[in-house]
């Protein structure tokens, strides 16, 4: 099995354009993501594939891989099946390009669980819930999870429902997981990806994973300590940036 990295990486985001150019500690979101990318040693090739030939400008500065992909691409998951020719790997991860405190072990132990219990279609990170802040937020992604590791659907609100109990209770009633949006896809699933029908799951609650579910393929989960920062907005960028300064360590 070998493995491959893709990093999509659209310049201009919706709530907050230019985010993976942004400075963050002294370079930019971007980079932060690519070097952890990069020290990931059982991947054949870490690539960038974005819209911009601002972001390809920057990446090729670094000594990165770097190709320009289709504006209409919808999803960073259509951006990478845009590009499939350019990754040799069996399995390729979708890594998000504006979570500069994603973590090597994160990934290493997804590419370890795929090495031990063989193939699977999609495989995701997620985390428990610990407040009810944020199972109430529809910017945190919750996920609900079968017995055997599958994950039965995402949802931006509250699953599972918990009947007859004011949202106080519900963290001692049942598990709320969150999802990290961090994929590792097999090559096969990605060829497919142009051909599935549209979905109108994912349309609804905006989540492109979705649409796998909803035409039939597996999405395999694998715990993760808690969620990564990813940068959406002005706030959050300012949060991270925060959080480098207190520390005084790099973002990775």
């Amino acid at each position: 099995m070998t493995f491959s990295i893709a990093i999509p990486a659209r310049l201009q985001s919706t709530r907050l354009p230019g985010k993976v150019l942004a400075d963050l500690g002294g370079k930019p979101v971007l980079k932060h993501v690519w070097e952890t990318a990069n020290r990931i040693k059982d991947v054949r090739e870490v690539i960038v594939l974005t819209e911009s030939a601002e972001v390809l400008d920057a990446v090729m500065d670094w000594g990165g891989i770097c190709y320009l992909t289709p504006e209409s691409c919808n999803s960073g998951t259509e951006r990478i099946a845009s590009a499939l020719d350019y990754f040799s790997g069996d399995f390729i991860f979708n890594v998000q390009s504006d979570e500069p405190f994603l973590k090597d072990k994160l990934l290493e132990s997804m590419i370890a669980r795929t090495l031990t219990n063989g193939a699977l279609d999609v495989l995701t990170p997620v985390y428990p819930l610990t407040d009810v802040g944020d199972i109430l937020n529809p910017n945190v992604v919750k996920v609900v999870i079968a017995h055997g590791g599958e994950a039965l659907y995402f949802s931006r609100s509250p699953i599972p429902h918990v009947r007859g109990a004011g949202s106080d209770k519900w963290l001692s009633m049942t598990q709320f997981f969150g999802h990290m949006g961090v994929y590792l896809y097999a090559r096969e699933i990605l060829e497919r990806v142009p051909f599935l029908p549209r979905s109108s799951l994912a349309t609804a609650e905006s989540l492109e994973q979705l649409q796998l579910l909803q035409a039939g393929y597996h999405i395999q989960v694998i715990p993760a300590d808690g969620p990564s920062i990813a940068i959406d907005t002005a706030e959050d960028l300012a949060r991270a940036r925060e959080i480098i300064r207190e520390n005084h360590v790099d973002a990775n």
